[in-house]
Order: C-alpha cells, then sequence, then structure tokens
C-alpha cells in the first residue's frame, strides 16, 4: 500500500501548495476593488474576471515550466535573488495592507486598467511569480502547475461572486479581513526572503 500513501501525501502538497498561491493571489483585494465596480454591471465583471484570470493562469504556468531557465539564461538572475526581491515586495505590500487597510490601489482608474492591475499586481505578481518558480524548484513542474490552476481557478469563482460576498460580509467584516491577509502576505514575503538569504549564504 506503499503506493496510496505516496499518491495522498501527492495530492495533499498538491493541495498545501495551492492554497499558498491563493494566499498570494489574495483574493480579499480582488472582492474590494470588484465591489468598488459594482455599477458597471455583472457582465463586465464577469470579463474582466475571465480576462485577467486566463492571462495570468497563463503567465504563471509559462514561469513554472521554464522560470529557472528565463531566469539563469536571459537574466542571469540567480533564484534566491528572486526569493529575496520578491519576498520583500510581498512584505511591503502586505504591511500597506495591514497599516492603511488597503492594498494600495486607485481605484478611479479606468476599466481597462482595473483588468490590468488585477491581472499585473494580484494574479501574476511579482511575489506570485517568485512563488511559482520556488514551488517548481522544489516540487516539479507538473504538480505545480496543478496547483497554479487550482489556485487562479478558486480565485475566479471568488472574482465573479465578489458583489455577493461583499453584501455578505459587509464594510465591517471586509476591512478587518484587508488587514488579516495584509499580516498573513507579510510573513510569506518575510519567509519567503530569509529563505532567499539561507540559500546565498549556503
Amino acid at each position: 500500500l506503499w503506493w496510496i500513501k505516496f499518491k495522498m501525501e501527492y495530492f495533499e502538497k498538491i493541495l498545501e501548495n495551492a492554497l499558498f498561491l491563493l494566499i498570494v493571489i489574495n483574493p480579499v483585494s480582488k472582492i474590494l476593488i470588484i465591489n468598488s465596480l459594482i455599477g458597471e454591471g455583472k457582465q463586465f465583471i464577469k470579463n474582466i474576471s475571465v480576462k485577467s484570470s486566463y492571462t495570468g493562469l497563463i503567465i504563471l504556468i509559462i514561469f513554472a515550466v521554464g522560470g529557472n531557465f528565463i531566469l539563469r539564461n536571459i537574466f542571469r538572475i540567480n533564484i534566491y535573488s528572486l526569493q529575496i526581491a520578491g519576498g520583500i515586495i510581498l512584505f511591503l505590500f502586505g504591511l500597506n495592507a495591514l497599516l492603511k487597510g488597503g492594498f494600495g490601489i486607485d481605484e478611479t482608474k479606468d476599466k481597462e486598467e482595473i483588468a490590468m492591475i488585477t491581472l499585473a499586481s494580484m494574479i501574476a505578481g511579482p511575489g506570485t511569480i517568485t512563488a511559482t518558480i520556488s514551488l517548481s524548484a522544489v516540487y516539479g513542474v507538473i504538480s505545480v502547475c496543478i496547483s497554479i490552476i487550482l489556485a487562479v481557478f478558486i480565485n475566479f469563482i471568488l472574482m465573479i461572486y465578489s458583489i455577493e460576498i461583499g453584501k455578505l460580509l459587509g464594510k465591517n467584516l471586509l476591512g478587518p479581513l484587508v488587514r488579516l491577509t495584509g499580516f498573513f502576505i507579510s510573513s510569506i514575503g518575510m519567509n519567503m526572503a530569509f529563505t532567499g538569504i539561507k540559500e546565498f549564504l549556503k
């Protein structure tokens, strides 16, 4: 029965990595932004959710598959450098949410810019890309790609139902939830940066 145990451990790790990536992707921030677009209608929300999720998924899978090659052969960057830089970015991003109760995003921009911010900063941002490359190096490309698909899919569902979730939670709960998410993101960033420093000192 060793192979059953191996399969269970394999799927557990996929779920753990998916949860880790989901925290870094940070669905709470998208719920806040999409709730600011409630006047644009459900079709608009669906369109930007599909577009940002699809593009973000492609970018993350590209980095999961060829991230190490891209870093080392094109940009000449070691993985620990990316871990340190990405960790610092994540830490500051989370700290901003923890202290200010927001993610530093201007919600008065036009529709296209909001879609691009959602894509670039929150689905396939520097922290998520760093996490993707780091996880691929440890757990393998196939495992991490499955985790990415799960994380982005869950995030997509939450984006689609952001208005309903916002109404359910209300502003009184969304605020503390943003700060709590910021705390977790800062902690993940610190851990990622320290991992990079340890690799550098080896």
